[in-house]
């Protein structure tokens, strides 16, 4: 009987437990499900703003017609419309590049804002200020501030809003090179403008689809952008937005067709778009960019002589238009015909004409590209040593484009951090600004809580048991997880060998500790890649080098690391590394790498060789004072480049210094084919084996 009483008790303390956990999950879901309500705003003026976006107006008479609106606008107008208003003004002081009044009136408007408390005039508010960056040139400021617009999208209920602030944040990761993210936010921007349907929903959609189409093409994916441009096509022929999108869609195109190497097809589209495009205001700017990548295609597809001609009329229209970048692209291309036509001396004049005349003036990682292609044109004409020296430069360049965007990424980093700082104490402010209210249902509900938590803390004394060994396999799932992040931060991942960082850290370990004896350096990088890629593709190209680390990783030993160091190159470093047999083990490299055919997934068999630059480290004795770790890779790597220059499919090797280091150190840096011809140091090469591959 006591035991019927017992468990009769016992169920019903189980079922008050359940019963109370329904209820503390009931109340859990309807906080979950509480959504944010629109807004309140004014139609008539919400439509004014709207009818000046349709009528195309520009920059300075939309800034007049905004003020002149935010002047008429009657007392109690509600904040939301308030702040669309002013935004709109801000942006056009942008336009103008009066930043001074475009942040004044963004303070107003973001205090503003926050006083309303709504998250869709906090996103606008935010947004205004990352287009302002944008519009000062400012990236990696707007990059730093993106979450300040993030965070309050997630709960803004406009669709307006929703889409000006993931496309904004899509294009800023696009100029990062974010095309993952990018892409995220597009297809974010592109529900909300699902949720629409008015005069501007057609023309967002296409906009929508064409930078979508662009992120594909910078992936290699060309059949999912011609699938993005087709749709856009559609819409833009149902709404008759032809004169609005029609060029970029060609353009892009075409951009396309040239790089799945359907030359003929590109030239189709360019002449067509060209003739369009001439007599039309709106994208005349445009036409000597499609006029030059016409002469372009002539210098691919070997038509000299047209491309010259097509190439004269884009340079008198480029200066016609003050277009100087354009204008220099132009006249660099014409030199570069030049040369194709045996004119070396002109077309290589030409060439370095502009190299020196924008030497300075363009970004390095554009300028990087120029010098590559005019070392090209002097390889072409025979001018080794001048090529060596370009090409030296180019790699110094390169280096230097790489250590500022380390920096770079770690200011943006930083500055990230910050704005998720910043966006917390957002949301504690607000937290705080609802504390009172909040305190007041808490009184009337102290009894209730009161009752749920002596049920819950009954509830949690019979789970604790379960939630320690959850939460220990929590932690060991977390230590398991850092452990993997840990050595994917270390790994290059396409071919999954060791990173340039990786070897950094452990070239600096071994500096600070002073271990590294008898060791050696091979700094190797792939013949003709470019070319691999241009003519294969990408993902030929992606197959290539991972069979390339398969080899080497083959070829060494388990004690040796093989590293990826930066697009075609690796580096091999040789712990315990015999003098005298590492000729030996670089010969055996170049026949690896060439012996054999390397089959990829879409272009079948292609034959490749490797030019190598080794030397023993540390180098002739020298202790780190003397000769550091960087010096010794930049001794190589000048071996690297003397190799390429005199014909690629060959290793040189710096084996002895025959004069002491502070006499050889201006020749090595300047000159290394001269330091080895007046013997300051002794150098060997060794030719790897005849290949059907690329030929120079």
């Amino acid at each position: 009987m006591q035991t019927t009483q017992a468990n009769k008790a016992l169920s019903s303390y189980l079922m008050q437990v359940v019963m109370a956990c329904a209820l503390v999950f009931a109340m859990a879901v309807a906080q979950a499900q509480e959504t944010v309500a629109p807004p309140p705003m004014a139609p008539a003026v919400e439509q004014q703003l709207d009818d000046m976006l349709n009528s195309n107006l520009s920059e300075a008479e939309m800034g007049k017609q905004v003020l002149a609106l935010l002047d008429t606008l009657p007392a109690g107008t509600p904040d939301m419309t308030q702040i669309r208003v002013k935004s709109y003004l801000a942006m056009s002081y942008g336009y103008e590049d009066d930043f001074t009044k475009a942040y004044d009136l963004l303070d107003e408007i973001e205090q503003q804002a926050l006083k309303s408390g709504f998250p869709d005039a906090i996103t606008e508010a935010a947004a205004t200020r990352v287009l302002l960056k944008t519009l000062e040139g400012k990236i990696t400021e707007a990059y730093s501030l993106i979450n300040a617009v993030i965070v309050p999208a997630e709960k803004a209920s406009l669709p307006r809003v929703r889409y000006f602030a993931h496309n904004l944040v899509a294009s800023i990761y696009m100029q990062k090179n974010l095309t993952e993210r990018a892409l995220e936010h597009l297809i974010y921007a592109s529900d909300a403008v699902n949720e629409t349907d008015s005069e501007r929903t057609p023309v967002r959609r296409i906009y929508l689809k064409l930078r979508i189409a662009e992120i594909y093409s910078q992936q290699t994916q060309y059949e999912q952008a011609l699938l993005q441009l087709n749709e856009a096509e559609d819409t833009v022929q149902s709404n008759g937005l032809e004169l609005t999108f029609a060029p970029e869609i060609q353009f892009q195109r075409a951009y396309i067709a040239t790089e799945m190497e359907n030359f003929d097809a590109a030239f189709d589209i360019y002449e067509e778009l060209e003739d369009q495009i001439k007599d039309d205001p709106q994208w005349v700017a445009m036409q000597p960019t499609v006029l030059n990548n016409l002469g372009d295609l002539a210098i691919r597809t070997k038509r000299f002589e047209s491309g010259i001609a097509t190439l004269e009329e884009a340079l008198a229209i480029a200066q016609q238009q003050n277009a100087t970048i354009t204008e220099q692209i132009i006249r660099f291309n014409l030199g570069f015909i030049q040369v194709h036509l045996g004119n070396h001396n002109r077309g290589l004049d030409a060439m370095k004409a502009i190299v020196e005349e924008v030497r300075g003036e363009w970004i390095s990682s554009e300028f990087e590209g120029l010098l590559g292609e005019y070392a090209q044109a002097l390889s072409m004409t025979g001018r080794y040593q001048e090529a060596n020296e370009v090409l030296l430069e180019q790699r110094e360049l390169r280096a230097e484009v790489f250590n500022t965007e380390m920096q770079k990424n770690v200011t943006e980093l930083q500055n990230l951090y910050e704005s998720k700082d910043k966006a917390q104490q957002i949301e504690l402010l607000e937290q705080q600004n609802g504390l009172n209210e909040q305190m007041l249902k808490n009184e009337r509900q102290h009894q209730l809580i009161l009752a749920l938590g002596i049920i819950v803390a009954l509830l949690f004394s019979i789970l604790a048991l379960y939630l320690y060994r959850a939460a220990r396999r929590s932690n060991l799932a977390l230590k398991d997880a850092n452990a993997k992040l840990a050595d994917q931060s270390v790994r290059d991942p396409l071919t999954g060998l060791l990173n340039r960082r990786a070897m950094q850290q452990e070239l600096q370990r071994q500096q600070r500790e002073g271990s590294a004896h008898n060791d050696a350096m091979v700094l190797l990088d792939i013949d003709h890649f470019k070319r691999i890629n241009d003519k294969h593709g990408h993902a030929a190209g992606d197959d290539v080098i991972c069979e390339v680390a398969r080899r080497l990783v083959a070829i060494c030993r388990e004690n040796d690391k093989v590293i990826r160091w930066g697009g075609e190159e690796f580096l091999i470093y040789l712990s315990n590394a015999d003098a005298d047999a590492l000729p030996r083990f670089v010969r055996r490299l170049l026949q690896t790498i060439a012996e054999q055919p390397i089959t990829t997934k879409c272009s079948g068999d292609i034959a490749i060789t490797a030019t190598a630059g080794f030397i023993s480290y540390p180098f002739a004795g020298l202790d780190e004072q003397q000769m550091d770790w960087e010096a010794t890779l930049q001794l190589i790597d000048n071996a690297l480049y003397a190799g390429k220059v005199h014909g690629r499919n060959q290793a040189w090797g710096i084996t002895r210094l025959n004069v002491p280091l502070d006499k050889a150190r201006a020749a090595l840096d300047s000159d290394l084919v001269e330091a080895i011809e007046q013997k300051v140091v002794t150098a060997i090469t060794l030719h790897g084996p005849k290949s059907e591959g690329l030929s120079d």
